[in-house]
């Protein structure tokens, strides 16, 4: 068999191999040391280019850059850094600071929009990968926004949070002469149309989830205590209106008899109005603002659960229900519940200490 002999690099002349020596024997910096380590075992003669690449843990092309540098300018040019600094990003300073205000507010639907108000705010033209960076460096996410009502008052969300303690001090008395537990409530429908949500696959594989058009529907109902306990109150009812509305407030008052209920909840219509006659009489309602559903807990609760049935089919309602129960038991333990409750919620009822202290 005959090998072939890697080819070592030609001399690089006695002045150069001195002025090596005389800068390795001198105090360098570690990315000086690099460079000179490299040239200094080109100079030795006695390994080849992908040895040296082994030793000093460089690529092919360093290698022969720094011989070539060395041979061209001598040890004075390979020691001289021609790095001019990082280019001045383009979005900066008080540019930065309105585009982290747009990206909050979600102005930026994709990125390209955020490319044209680049060059229309610097007359700079960045690349799309270049946008895409910029977005991650100022903490860009692509992200699906939660719809909120054109009727929303954010200001009215603002001052429910802000006047919990007194609300509550109105509805049960200053001094109750019984326990006071707080609820949050709210529904959320259910049926055999299949929800369908994304799901973890290889790339450039199509998934598919199985789908049928039934429309056949169910509500669960559902309640969260606040404090104290963190019980859970569950119903599944086929329809929903004010009636079935009183039953549900019903099961939360018989749940504690001795014990004054206040019932946080939004104002749909099949709501029971606070002067409603079919109230229980240990029973008080506190309405959210309207259109203000990120202010009520329970809103996590039904998507947590709904997130348990997605991309199935159920061949029967009872079955879908019997899924949603079993799933809802896991949601149900005290940790889990205290876990759900918005930390304002739980700070604001203990901040009216003693009576919310529940």
């Amino acid at each position: 068999m005959k090998w072939v002999m890697a080819r070592k690099f030609p001399p690089l002349g006695e002045e150069v191999v001195k002025q090596i020596e005389t800068a390795w024997a001198e105090p360098q910096p570690e990315w000086a040391r690099q460079r000179l380590r490299v040239v200094r075992l080109i100079a030795q003669h006695e390994l080849t280019a992908a040895e040296i690449m082994r030793v000093c843990d460089v690529s092919r092309q360093t290698v022969f850059t720094y011989r070539d540098t060395v041979v061209a300018e001598g040890v004075p040019g390979l020691l001289q850094r021609k790095w001019k600094g990082a280019r001045k990003p383009a979005v900066r300073g008080a540019v930065a600071t309105e585009f982290i205000r747009r990206l909050e507010a979600g102005q930026f639907r994709q990125a390209r929009d955020a490319q044209a108000w680049i060059k229309k705010r610097t007359r700079q033209s960045l690349s799309e990968s270049g946008v895409r960076k910029v977005l991650r460096r100022l903490g860009g996410k692509l992200k699906v926004p939660r719809k909120s009502h054109a009727k929303k008052d954010p200001a009215k969300a603002a001052q429910f949070k802000a006047e919990l303690p007194a609300r509550l001090t109105a509805v049960v008395g200053s001094a109750p002469d019984r326990p006071v537990r707080l609820w949050v409530l709210d529904e959320h429908r259910y049926g055999l149309l299949p929800v369908i949500r994304r799901v973890w696959a290889r790339r450039g594989v199509r998934v598919h989830a199985p789908y049928a058009t039934k429309y056949h529907w169910g509500y669960r109902h559902e309640a969260l205590e606040v404090d104290g306990a963190h019980h859970t109150e569950l119903l599944f009812t086929p329809a929903i209106d004010r009636d079935i509305h009183a039953v549900f407030l019903a099961q939360i008052a018989a749940s504690d008899p001795q014990a004054l209920h206040v019932v946080i909840q939004d104002q749909a219509g099949f709501h029971l109005p606070v002067n409603d006659p079919r109230l229980p009489k240990n029973l008080r309602l506190l309405p959210l603002p309207p259109y203000s559903p990120e202010l009520n807990p329970v809103e996590r609760f039904g998507g947590l659960l709904k997130a348990r049935v997605t991309n199935r089919l159920y061949p029967s309602l009872r079955r879908l229900e019997d899924h949603l129960f079993a799933a809802s038991r896991e949601w149900t333990q005290p940790a889990k519940v205290a876990g759900l409750i918005h930390r304002w919620l739980a700070d604001q009822v203990n901040s009216g200490a003693p009576i919310y202290s529940l």
